[in-house]
């Protein structure tokens, strides 16, 4: 009976987490009805000041969710790998270089990806402008300077997909394992507990995520894709939690899962860093912002720690 009604309780867990993000993760595309933030012109519309602060809140949210709640996570997982020899012991902080590797494999991602792109545009323009020639030749006219600087100052555009890409990559890994948290859990009071804490943690981090993409003009279909996969990753982990609950222990360290969420959070404090809180002063009410954003997530996290305690990894 207790096991039928712990299923029960992650089953629920899973179709509530879906539910409950997706409509967060939508509900800047709601208020946009109201509020008109995407209506603006694309160069002043993140510098209104509502939206500034919110994507400022969300950098906040963030910062904490990378540098209090997965740094933590990450070294203590990956310690306890080493300690267990699941991985080699290293000479150094090896959670640190794998953190500083997810950062550079973003780094190196998106660069590889505008130069892709900037190469697409320059091949554009190069025809724009041959095709203009051939038209002024065919009429008998003669090269209009104006016009060839009018092509020639045409800069190439940065796709707006990427700028929720990096934040979708390294969150969804965390929010996988966070699932897993949930469905290797062997009570239904704490699959409630963690539950409750994982959905408070999600849904500040869904909102603020689709306020993210929605402001850097994402195409509709590409937005709803990340969207979709944010909200899903968490009840997959969940689905992987319960099946692997019933072969091993949940306190058995992961080499993968290690791994995993080390290049995720270095992937993150890329993110936050150089896509949305990289703003030279932007005021008083955006700091406050991030800062509120970061103390929200702060306190989350205090009463999580003081309410499950610190886990401990078991070797297998």
């Amino acid at each position: 009976m207790a096991v039928s009604q712990l299923i029960v309780a992650k089953i629920v867990a899973i179709v509530v987490l879906l539910v409950v993000t997706l409509i967060f993760c939508f509900l800047p595309y709601f208020l946009d009805r109201f509020y008109k933030w995407t209506k603006r012109a694309k160069g002043n519309a993140r510098e209104f000041m509502v939206v500034l602060c919110l994507l400022n809140f969300g950098g906040g949210v963030l910062i904490a969710t990378t540098f209090i709640h997965m740094l933590p996570e990450v070294v203590e997982l990956v310690n306890a790998l080493q300690q267990c020899r699941m991985l080699v012991p290293t000479p150094f902080g090896l959670p640190e270089v794998l953190l500083c590797t997810g950062f550079y494999l973003m780094y190196f991602i998106e660069e590889t990806m505008h130069f892709v792109v900037r190469r697409r545009q320059l091949r554009k323009r190069q025809v724009a402008k041959v095709l203009v020639q051939v038209v002024q030749d065919g009429q008998g006219q003669e090269q209009d300077p104006q016009t060839d600087l009018v092509v020639a100052q045409q800069e190439p555009e940065e796709p707006n997909w990427l700028r929720g890409l990096g934040i979708i990559v390294a969150l969804s890994l965390h929010e996988l394992f966070g699932g897993m948290a949930i469905g290797l859990e062997m009570s239904v009071d704490t699959v409630w507990f963690m539950c409750g804490a994982i959905a408070v943690h999600k849904l500040v981090l869904a909102f603020c995520i689709g306020m993210e993409i929605m402001m850097a003009h994402t195409r509709w279909l590409i937005a709803v894709i990340y969207l979709l996969v944010f909200s899903i990753v968490t009840p997959i982990g969940l689905g992987i939690g319960i099946a692997v609950s019933e072969t091993s222990s949940a306190n058995e360290p992961s080499t993968a899962s290690g791994i995993l969420q080390s290049l995720a959070c270095g992937t993150l404090i890329y993110v936050i860093f150089f896509e949305i809180v990289a703003k030279n002063h932007a005021g008083w009410r955006v700091f406050l912002s991030s800062l509120v954003g970061f103390i929200l997530m702060f306190g989350l996290q205090i009463a999580i720690g003081e309410a499950k305690g610190k886990s401990h990894y078991v070797c297998p």
